[in-house]
């Protein structure tokens, strides 16, 4: 439960959200316990006819009796003690004057109240049970009252911190390692931001509403019943070691079946997720039938976790119930007894100062009964604070550790690229012992353009997620103008970089706002040049809203070509001192390509640039280029040498040569 604390610690930032829910569950449990001493007048009233003036009167007489009965007892067991001392009458007249002392205390105290009833009590029967009943009735509309207030500030503090709590683990997430998102998956972080902060916020909604108010109800209860009889509480409570035991056993089985269920969600997001982003893959390959078994498979699993957690909840309120009666039924066995006998004393363990009456006994049982109601609800509260500890453990876990790739405690001063980037003895694994980069030296001079070419898998994009520090060499160092980018802030070194990548990321939004998204501080002019340099003029006029127009998810609502040219033009407005392009004019026309180089050769001058590509004309905007294969550089020249001198390269051009 410590994880879940946590969020309750971050939550006390409200505290006086907090405090006005705490005076609303605490005057709750006052009133709770105040209605249920109702059931006192209405007994002595409708069982034996009295009034609150005859009832105190009664009493005081009978307790006038009662001390001068006790006080002769004494007086004579005192008298034989001195003519025939024996342990047994020492015991007995110091029963008779702990008997003698119970019934001159509660005398006093029928005496000193006597004053106040007499003024404002009334002296009708009919009119005191009047009275109850209107006592009952307004602390109810009371009580209901302060239930709505208590339910809007449980809902407002809870819904707040989860708000702060959704802020802060997205900003996180949004800085993890790219090596520990890969790991993590896309479908987990959807259910750690969405489903987890969900329980979560129910969590807390519980426990600043019935976890607070329930035990408060109790609370107030038993100490009615502790004035009663305090011994005859310690009696009735002797089960709950037992029932304590029993629910921490069920929360411990539903922890492990809540872990159980988020990992179920996060299948079930995950086959959404690829069924959707890929439904035409689906349906050309006719494997809908396939897709529906997957779901159905990870929804079962899902709806079993479902199930074995129901069962846990539904087990938890027949417990406490059968606790309660257990706890109830006892006290009534030794209260009966007491009763009946007119007993104070059981196995030699005082019960009371003075025999216990009726009327106090069913009010004893009433408080029981009031604290059982409440220990039920505290039944239904350990599922959902459950629920939520273990969406927090998960959570903090997750997001918790801070990224191995961050600022430096001293980053140095990051200057506009102007000389060179060097990769020098770099090594990388994905996996353990399995380099894709081997010791890799590649010396790119500022404003050079650099095509890389080779093979699948032979390391060429992982070169520039080492140069965007999304990744760090296991061994060896890259330096922007002989400084190690790992002694400069990440984000520092990516703002002199964009990337265009063949598969051309677009977000759900205008096509304005997506080309401003590389720099929304540009200007109307910068951004009408990068259109006019990727193209985007020509397709623009044909879009119902123009540069308005909506591009969709994942830029659905335009071609890949089109796509790829939103992509450029975004990387152009935001005026990278280095630009990456990672296959970027793949799903271009070889027309519109042409003229795009031809304008890209104008931009890239003075930059340095970066061609990823298995395509020869994309060549032409380059001054030199390196084959790699198995993560090493068998080839580095200008294109022309390279096409005359290296077989590596004459085999990847091959068919367009």
């Amino acid at each position: 439960m410590k994880p879940f604390f946590r969020a309750v610690k971050h939550s006390l930032r409200y505290r006086w959200t907090i405090a006005g829910a705490f005076i609303c569950s605490l005057t709750i449990a006052v009133i709770w316990s105040a209605s249920i001493t109702t059931v006192f007048p209405i007994v002595k009233i409708v069982l034996e006819g009295e009034t609150a003036v005859t009832w105190v009167q009664h009493e005081i007489e009978n307790g006038e009796q009662n001390v001068d009965r006790f006080a002769g007892e004494v007086a004579t067991l005192e008298a034989q003690q001195a003519s025939n001392p024996t342990p047994q009458l020492a015991n007995k007249i110091d029963l008779k004057k702990d008997r003698l002392a119970g019934e001159v205390k509660s005398l006093e105290w029928y005496k000193n109240a006597k004053p106040y009833v007499d003024r404002y009590a009334p002296d009708n029967a009919f009119q005191t049970l009047v009275v109850a009943l209107i006592w009952l009735l307004g602390v109810s509309i009371f009580k209901g009252i302060l239930l709505v207030i208590s339910a809007i500030l449980d809902a407002r503090v809870s819904e707040k911190t989860v708000l702060d709590l959704r802020r802060i683990y997205y900003r996180k997430a949004l800085e993890l390692d790219q090596r520990r998102i890969d790991n993590i998956g896309t479908s987990a972080m959807m259910t750690h931001l969405s489903y987890n902060m969900t329980m979560i916020s129910s969590g807390l909604r519980m426990f600043y509403g019935k976890c607070l108010r329930e035990p408060l109800k109790m609370i107030t209860c038993l100490c009615v019943a502790a004035w009663i009889s305090f011994p005859l509480l310690i009696i009735s409570m002797f089960i709950v070691p037992a029932g304590a035991f029993l629910i921490h056993s069920l929360s411990r089985r539903m922890k492990r079946s809540t872990q159980i269920e988020m990992e179920g969600m996060a299948d079930v997001f995950q086959t959404l997720i690829e069924t959707f982003k890929a439904v035409k893959t689906v349906r050309i390959f006719n494997r809908e039938r396939s897709e529906r078994v997957r779901f159905k498979k990870n929804a079962n699993t899902l709806y079993r976790m479902q199930l074995r957690i129901a069962l846990y909840d539904s087990l938890l309120r027949p417990i406490t119930e059968v606790l309660s009666i257990i706890s109830i039924s006892l006290s009534m066995l030794v209260g009966a007894y007491l009763v009946l006998n007119q007993e104070t004393y059981l196995f030699f363990i005082k019960i009371s100062d003075t025999p216990i009456k009726p009327a106090m006994l069913l009010m004893f049982y009433a408080m029981l009964a009031g604290a059982a109601d409440p220990a039920r609800k505290m039944s239904e509260i350990v599922n959902v604070i459950v629920r939520g500890g273990t969406a927090c453990d998960n959570l903090f876990r997750t997001f918790g550790p801070e990224p191995l790739i961050g600022p430096p405690e001293n980053p140095i001063p990051v200057p506009a690229h102007t000389q060179e980037i060097e990769f020098e003895d770099v090594i990388f694994c994905y996996q353990p012992r399995q380099p894709v980069i081997k010791k890799l030296n590649l010396t790119i001079p500022a404003g050079q353009t650099l095509a890389i070419v080779g093979g699948n898998g032979c390391g060429k994009s992982t070169l520039m997620n080492l140069l965007a520090r999304f990744y760090d060499p296991h061994y060896g160092k890259i330096m922007i103008d002989g400084k190690d980018i790992r002694q400069m802030h990440p984000k520092k070194v990516r703002q002199q970089i964009a990337w265009v990548t063949q598969d051309s990321v677009l977000f759900n939004g205008s096509l304005w706002e997506n080309i401003c998204y590389g720099n929304p501080e540009a200007t109307n002019e910068q951004i009408m040049d990068a259109i006019r340099i990727a193209r985007i003029d020509k397709f623009v006029s044909k879009l119902e809203d123009g540069y308005q127009s909506n591009v969709g998810d994942d830029g659905k609502n335009l071609s890949a070509g089109q796509r790829q040219r939103v992509a450029i033009a975004r990387a152009i407005v935001s005026d990278p001192k280095i630009l990456i392009l990672d296959e970027a004019t793949s799903q271009i026309d070889g027309q519109s390509e042409s003229i795009i180089h031809d304008s890209l050769a104008q931009f890239i001058q003075d930059r340095t640039t970066i061609v990823i590509t298995h395509r020869p004309s994309s060549l032409r905007l380059a001054d030199r280029v390196i084959v790699m294969e198995l993560g090493e550089i068998v080839h580095d020249s200008s294109v022309q040498e390279a096409k005359q001198s290296s077989e590596q390269f004459q085999s990847l051009f091959a068919k367009s040569a």
